[in-house]
């Protein structure tokens, strides 16, 4: 169970790079941002913990924020799934 808790968590952090490099590049993030969000509600009820809960609110407020901040943001998220 482990090891596909660690591989959807990794997936997540590569969506989380994408999403990154997507606004860098002046592309379609905030579709890619869209689809992040959709698929964390899906999240099974039993296993959100306090750092679900914060991941979503940080990414939620991504689409206000100036680049600098987004990133930061970005690699704030990216921690908190790895302390999942």
């Amino acid at each position: 169970m482990n090891t596909i808790i660690e591989g959807y968590n990794n997936k997540l952090k590569s969506k989380l790079f994408g999403l990154l490099c997507e606004r860098e590049k002046n592309g379609e993030w905030e579709k890619f941002l869209d689809s992040i969000l959709i698929e964390l509600q899906g999240y099974p009820e039993k296993d959100k913990t306090i750092n679900y809960y914060s991941l979503v609110a940080k990414l939620s407020s991504l689409r206000y924020l100036r680049f600098t901040f987004f990133r930061k943001t970005i690699f704030e998220c990216m921690n908190l799934i790895t302390e999942e």
